[in-house]
């Protein structure tokens, strides 16, 4: 053989050696404790944990739904009832079958009815149910063990439940195979502080930031994780409080607020500022919402020397800094505005969570959550009611709309991925698609 042959075929088998190692090196691991800190100090509902407890069927990036606990569904033409077929072998995590007993037991209720027929479950609504519905973390599926333990049907089970801190391990008989982690560790309550430094003693895997944590993270080598706006942040009025009565005063509180300001400043660009209650991502129509301040108009309404009290989550340190930044924006129109720690006030910073399962049936829980007039019985879907209905319920001021935030995420470098993001779009974790790289610390 010629000798530059010889070399070229031996540079070829580095090349193939090469990428050999960086692919074996890429492969997901099995094994592995995740280390998850969060702020939240309470106890979770079971209706939380995605990886434990299942729905009919899921949503994937984009939104749409597709097969869990079942492969296929028809309904009739009012779309009140439902027919789902169950996936066969699933078991839940005591070992016990899925049945469409368990599942019409699980679905049955608020203003739902469910029955079983053989390997299928029939569900009948008041009113007409998108598919989207049965991927509603309140429509998940588990059962009562005989110790009165919850079992889910997940890639991951409960294997400890404390008020501030549960365990998931990896459940070896998930009908679509086993996750690649051994356990979920979960610490709740833990400041931002302590999470960051944990994240930089490698003390924890995942944390949970605020936007004035994303710098700090990153240069500490972290991969930062942001899902779109889920959270409205918005002021809300208290009924039966005189000052809060007065259609004035909260037209004037909402015109003095410099949201802008607030969302350069003390969120770092992260969100956007709303006018609405909806994020345009899920609306389509939120840009049509003026977040705009006016302050010349502000003053115009605001008479004599009002003072209102303004209270926030004492655990929420982002909250009270916004609710000063909210109190100085006041005070240039002539309102004061007493910013407290929780208990009874006027006005409240609130945080609602926005349901993923489409414009109507979240603008439906979003008035529900914030105490406005009831939407149950909207006059159509589309979105031309959707904004009228939407431009009612704000109309008198009663709440203003901040924020539309995102849930953000810091990572470190040991955590991949293996299919999919390990956060979707709509702030749901894939905790059966992480991996722990154990060549890194």
């Amino acid at each position: 053989m010629p000798r530059s042959a010889f070399h070229l075929l031996a540079a070829a088998s580095l090349l193939l050696g090469a990428a050999s190692s960086l692919d074996a090196a890429r492969r997901p691991r099995y094994g592995g404790t995740l280390r998850v800190e969060l702020r939240v100090a309470r106890a979770l509902e079971a209706a939380e944990w995605p990886m434990t407890f299942e729905t009919l069927v899921a949503l994937d990036e984009s939104g749409r739904p597709q097969p869990a606990l079942a492969i296929s569904w028809r309904h009739d033409a009012s779309g009140r009832r439902w027919q789902f077929h169950l996936r066969p072998n699933v078991k839940f995590h005591d070992g016990s079958p899925l049945t469409a007993e368990a599942v019409a037991a699980a679905l049955g209720g608020s203003g739902w009815s469910a029955r079983a027929a053989g390997e299928e479950v029939v569900v009948q609504t008041e009113a007409p149910a998108p598919l989207p519905e049965f991927a509603d973390r309140r429509r998940a599926v588990f059962v009562r063990g005989a110790d009165g333990s919850l079992q889910g049907t997940g890639p991951f089970r409960l294997a400890q439940w404390e008020p501030r801190r549960a365990t998931l391990a990896a459940y070896e008989d998930h009908w679509a195979g086993r996750p690649f982690l051994d356990a979920v560790a979960i610490e709740m309550g833990r400041s931002a502080q302590q999470q960051l430094l944990d994240l930089e003693l490698g003390k924890a895997d995942l944390i949970e930031l605020g936007p004035g944590d994303v710098r700090r993270a990153t240069q500490s080598g972290a991969r930062i994780w942001t899902s779109a706006p889920v959270t409205l942040m918005a002021l809300r009025f208290e009924r039966g409080r005189p000052l809060a009565e007065d259609a004035k005063l909260r037209e004037a509180l909402a015109l003095s607020i410099d949201r802008a300001a607030i969302l350069n400043v003390l969120l770092q660009k992260r969100g956007e500022a709303a006018g609405g209650l909806l994020p345009q991502w899920l609306s389509g129509y939120a840009v049509l919402f003026s977040t705009a301040r006016d302050a010349a108009r502000a003053r115009q309404l605001v008479t004599g020397a009002p003072v209102l009290s303004l209270a926030s989550d004492p655990s929420d340190a982002l909250a009270r800094m916004i609710a000063d930044r909210i109190a100085v924006n006041a005070r240039e129109v002539g309102l004061r505005l007493l910013t407290q720690a929780g208990g009874n006030a006027d006005v409240r910073l609130v945080r609602a969570r926005i349901s993923p399962l489409g414009a109507e049936q979240a603008l439906v829980r979003l008035a529900a959550s914030l105490q406005l007039p009831d939407l149950l019985h909207l006059s159509s879907p589309a979105l031309e009611s959707l904004y009228a209905a939407e431009r009612a319920l704000l109309e008198d001021h009663r709440v203003i709309p901040l924020f539309h935030l995102p849930e953000i995420y810091g990572a470190s470098p040991r955590v991949k991925t293996w299919a999919t993001p390990g956060l979707l779009r709509a702030g749901e974790w894939r905790l059966d698609d992480l991996w722990l790289d154990s060549e890194l610390p």
